[in-house]
């Protein structure tokens, strides 16, 4: 008798049920703009990735995620690297007229586990008020 080990699926085969996917949210509109500032004023200053990665106590690949709008930095971060920079964080947001809605008004998730509102809150305040009203 021979045996045979059992046969792999490819991942073309699998269904969405059996393989999870990781889903790409960023970069999009605003990590991109603010990516492009941190570079410009990081070039300005004459500092290299490496360099400006050591002074703000960050890893050099999260300066790079940041510059090409791959990571979504937190306020504290971008707030360490602008010291770094000698500019402020107004500074680093310059020129950006973006804004990003909420699920509820048509926009996209900001990351994979978000939790989502079925319906708008204020149609659910709408009908609380109602019924106190009534009674």
């Amino acid at each position: 008798m021979s045996r045979t080990a059992p046969q792999k699926q490819s991942a073309a085969s699998e269904t969405p049920v059996q393989r999870r996917r990781k889903v790409r949210l960023i970069p999009n509109a605003i990590t991109l703009a603010v990516g492009q500032n941190l570079r410009h004023f990081r070039e300005q200053s004459g500092m290299t990735q490496l360099e400006l990665a050591m002074s703000a106590e960050v890893e050099r690949t999260r300066v790079s995620k940041l510059e090409l709008g791959r990571v979504n930095a937190s306020v504290l971060t971008l707030a360490t690297i602008c010291h770094v920079l000698d500019i402020t964080l107004a500074d680093l947001f310059g020129g950006i007229r973006l804004a990003h809605p909420p699920t509820t008004e048509g926009g996209t998730l900001r990351r994979a586990n978000q939790a989502v509102l079925d319906k708008k809150p204020a149609a659910k305040r709408a009908k609380v008020t109602q019924k106190a009203a009534a009674k």
